[in-house]
């Protein structure tokens, strides 16, 4: 793990601690209102950050993420926002570890050496791209590690050995666990399995297990960790917290500290 801020968190669950990394979406409900969520998990506490970008045919993204994208491209969003969002946040948090979950059309319409190093130079630690097939990874993986960027990598309860073996050469920060199958949500439904799947990527990946997927409240967090994860994402619950939290053209902070104080306090 080369990358100093996902140490960080790697050392925390090394402690003992499981983390929180919440989602936000670049440019929801506006650019300012996303920033200044992301200022507020970090001020309540959160670990670090995964990051979206907006975009029309998402693979993964569940109903209330696709809605909150399809809001902020119709409000105007433009890839070099992802540039601002990230140095602001950078400047803001100097510690906290920051991953882009892009996908990979949006790399692939910029020249991919320059986008990403740009992005490593405003302070992003890692990327996660959730359409890149595990035998495309080599692909990328030379411009990531020019530019200093870790690549985050899905595993799903449908994975197998043979999907460990393809991404282990390429995995970095952290491995972005999937706890039910589908797309993202709010739903109490997991695999049943979980136990079990977070035990393998332990045995497999010497990096921490983050589950995702259908999680929002602190009960289904203290679950995740209690199945064996050593920290939980929680996207879709954050994105509504946004949409409640927005008024005359501002965000207000009270909802989203009292949800992150609520995670972390069951971590």
């Amino acid at each position: 793990m080369s990358n100093t801020r996902y140490k960080y968190i790697h050392d925390k669950i090394q402690n003992g601690h499981a983390v929180y990394m919440p989602y936000v979406l670049i440019g929801y409900p506006d650019l300012d209102a996303s920033i200044a969520a992301a200022k507020t998990l970090i001020d309540n506490g959160a670990d670090g950050l995964e990051i979206g970008i907006p975009f029309r045919d998402p693979v993964a993204d569940g109903p209330v993420i696709e809605a909150a994208a399809n809001h902020a491209l119709d409000n105007g969003f433009k890839v070099d926002q992802i540039i601002t969002f990230i140095r602001e946040i950078r400047s803001y948090a100097p510690t906290t570890p920051l991953t882009l979950m892009s996908y990979y059309n949006i790399i692939l319409a910029k020249k991919p050496d320059i986008f990403l190093t740009a992005l490593a130079n405003v302070g992003l630690d890692g990327i996660l791209i959730p359409d890149l097939p595990p035998e495309h990874a080599e692909d990328i993986y030379p411009l990531t590690q020019k530019a200093g960027l870790e690549m985050v990598f899905i595993v799903a309860p449908t994975s197998d050995a043979s999907r460990f073996a393809k991404i282990t050469p390429y995995a970095g920060g952290f491995i972005y666990v999937v706890t039910k199958m589908g797309i993202t949500g709010m739903q109490d439904q997991y695999d049943q399995n979980l136990a079990a799947l977070f035990k393998t990527i332990k045995a497999h990946f010497a990096l921490p297990a983050i589950a995702g997927f259908g999680i929002s409240t602190a009960q289904n967090a203290q679950d995740m960790v209690k199945n064996g994860a050593d920290g939980v994402i929680i996207g879709s619950k954050i994105i509504k917290l946004c949409e409640d939290s927005y008024k005359e053209g501002k965000l207000s902070p009270a909802l989203l500290s009292a949800h992150t104080q609520e995670i972390i306090n069951a971590l």
